[in-house]
């Protein structure tokens, strides 16, 4: 590849980042149907056919935005996991990260929760992605997890890996959109949710002894 190929390349994706951005912000403040691609070409500073050159369409947008969020979020969940000595301690971060990449992808993850249909999570999977595309691989990721925490001994071993990703996940998203879509005062929730699944989690017998720790004033939640 030639100096002016990278240089044209990189000019391309500076364009189409700057785009993506300006229709996320747009999109989390106006709504995805209140927003018109001439909007998105005057925030982005760019000709409006620029938009349809890079993206089709307003939804090729959309997807592109889903598709973002959807692979930092996996590859962040990843990269979390890789200092983790146990299940319990996979189960600890992967909940943590949720919340740090909630809070610093709010526009986004906004516009993912209210705007996009779930008739495009179901077809943005291409055909050799088959249905580990998004959600069903995030589910994956966390069944993984507790897999493995059954076989270390820091989980219950009667848990369903399965079962009880679908628990979290869903968890997870709903505390999620309680925060992003309501005028509710929902106060930072990451250490209680951490703390609700490993009770649910852990062997019973330690949590037996935490929360004779806790009432008598010995545990961290005081």
């Amino acid at each position: 590849m030639t100096p002016q190929s990278n240089m044209d390349e990189a000019l391309l994706m500076s364009r189409k980042e700057t785009i993506l951005k300006a229709a996320t912000a747009l999109f989390a403040r106006k709504g995805f149907s209140a927003t018109p691609t001439s909007a998105i070409a005057k925030e982005a500073g760019v000709a409006e056919g620029l938009i349809f050159h890079y993206f089709k369409s307003k939804v090729g947008i959309l997807l592109c935005i889903l598709e973002d969020v959807t692979e930092r979020y996996l590859s962040g969940c990843r990269a979390r996991l890789e200092n983790c000595r146990t299940g319990l301690d996979a189960v600890k971060a992967l909940i943590g990260f949720h919340f740090e990449f909630s809070a610093k992808n709010t526009d986004a993850l906004v516009v993912l929760i209210r705007d996009v249909p779930s008739s495009l999570y179901r077809n943005s999977a291409t055909p050799d992605q088959d249905a580990a595309y998004g959600l069903p691989r995030s589910l994956c990721i966390w069944e993984k997890c507790l897999e493995r925490g059954r076989r270390d001994g820091s989980l219950r071993r009667d848990l369903s890996p399965r079962e009880t990703a679908f628990i979290i996940q869903g968890m997870l998203i709903g505390i999620s959109r309680l925060i992003l879509l309501t005028s509710l005062e929902v106060p930072c929730l990451s250490m209680q949710a951490t703390d609700f699944c490993v009770r649910a989690l852990r062997p019973r017998g330690e949590n037996e002894q935490t929360i004779s720790k806790q009432e008598n004033g010995k545990g961290y939640c005081k």
